[in-house]
């Protein structure tokens, strides 16, 4: 069975589409989950840190990784096929394109990246047609970076603001351990 790494970030409104996301790929996959510090610790609106973690550990059945050192050794000695980010916010995507190391996700990605392990950026942002647009292509024109496929969620009240599709992890995965971009990578209404 292929090893992935499920890095979850703070893109918090979209943890049901992880949670069904995960649980589609622990029939395929051994997964080893990675939590940046705000998942691992903030209450919202939408979960309790620990209700979230609970949760999650009823699809994986193992402990979650927190920190930068859970996160180093997957480098060296504990290889994974592909690394999944899942919700990935604009603040990571930022991160990951600047080389920025500061919590067990981006340790994890840049563990892995020395070894031209996959990874899979499934992209939440309010601001991925603005700002952080920038921050999407950059990380396109970089070696082993591929994206879930991308659509419009509320293009009326959010004209800036994309998600990933959850619908399409799975294949997009598949191409990635190919080192293959999944395509369409845009898509519209009709499609997802």
């Amino acid at each position: 069975m292929l090893k992935l790494g499920f890095c979850i970030t703070g893109s918090f409104c979209s943890m049901d589409d992880m949670l069904i996301v995960m649980k589609e790929l622990v029939k395929d996959y051994e997964i080893e989950v990675f939590l940046t510090p705000h998942v691992n610790t903030m209450d919202t609106r939408f979960y309790s840190s620990h209700d979230l973690k609970e949760k999650i550990k009823e699809v994986v059945k193992k402990e979650l990784h927190t920190t930068i050192q859970e996160a180093e050794v997957y480098g060296p000695s504990k290889k994974l096929d592909a690394v999944l980010v899942y919700p990935c916010d604009a603040s990571t995507m930022a991160k990951l394109d600047c080389g920025i190391n500061d919590n067990g996700v981006t340790m994890l990605v840049k563990s892995s990246l020395r070894n031209n392990v996959p990874i899979v950026l499934g992209v939440f942002s309010n601001d991925i047609l603005s700002n952080s647009g920038k921050n999407l292509f950059s990380l396109m024109n970089k070696k082993n970076f591929y994206f879930v496929p991308m659509y419009q969620d509320q293009y009326k009240k959010k004209p800036n603001s994309m998600i990933a599709c959850h619908k399409k992890v799975s294949e997009t995965l598949k191409c990635a351990l190919r080192h293959e971009q999944y395509q369409p990578f845009l898509l519209g209404y009709k499609e997802v």
